[in-house]
């Protein structure tokens, strides 16, 4: 029987931080990695503002039916595509992603435990919180580095509609989780140790009772 870890909080808490950091620990072990940043909706199909800005930060921004569809064809063993999703990038191909079914499956993203039928896949959920100036600060440089926003941009996006869709979608799903992982400080040294003592442990076991 697979083990399925789910990582949610707010954004730039460091849900794909600590994801990528378990990436490297468990390099070896049969794991499936996977992000719903894939699963945004097209361009034209985002929910808009008022003012008609497209806006990412609310729960239907995301392909929930395809999200799911492919989740628990993940858990009846067969292996899922989905088009790489490029953010701010209209000069870049996406890829076509290939995820495989494997005994452990660790996943990540901002409305993970928002609908009750994929928060209830998970076996282990992980709630990452960060005070929310560093959660600002950090997406500020992200933003800036990484997908080539202006500074006036993400200052005005965050406290327009990131802000408050953390308060009314994401901060409440904290009572789901099993676990709350501190992040304000970048320190996730010591709660990574424990999440990589266990996930090994429950490698072993899941390729232990498939044989």
């Amino acid at each position: 029987m697979a083990y399925w870890v789910g990582i949610t909080g707010g954004s730039a808490s460091g849900k794909t931080f600590l994801l990528e950091a378990l990436k490297k620990a468990l390099q070896g072990l049969p794991v499936t990695f996977l992000s719903t940043d894939h699963y945004y909706k097209d361009l034209d199909k985002q929910p808009r503002t008022p003012d008609g800005k497209v806006n990412f930060d609310q729960p239907e921004a995301l392909d929930r039916e395809k999200l799911y569809q492919d989740l628990v064809s993940l858990r009846a063993g067969r292996s899922v595509q989905q088009r790489e999703y490029t953010f701010n990038q209209p000069g870049r191909v996406p890829r076509v992603l290939t995820f495989e079914p494997a005994p452990l499956l660790v996943a990540e993203g901002l409305f993970l435990f928002y609908w009750p039928e994929v928060r209830e896949l998970f076996d282990l959920r992980l709630f990452v919180e960060a005070e929310e100036p560093y959660r600002f600060l950090r997406r500020l440089e992200r933003d800036q580095a990484e997908r080539g926003y202006a500074p006036d941009f993400v200052t005005h996006q965050y406290l327009t509609q990131v802000l408050p869709a953390y308060k009314q979608f994401v901060a409440p799903l904290k009572q789901y989780a099993h676990l709350v992982v501190q992040n304000s400080y970048g320190d996730l040294g010591p709660a990574l140790r424990v999440l990589v003592d266990h996930l090994q442990a429950m490698a072993r076991r899941t390729v232990t009772s498939a044989r």
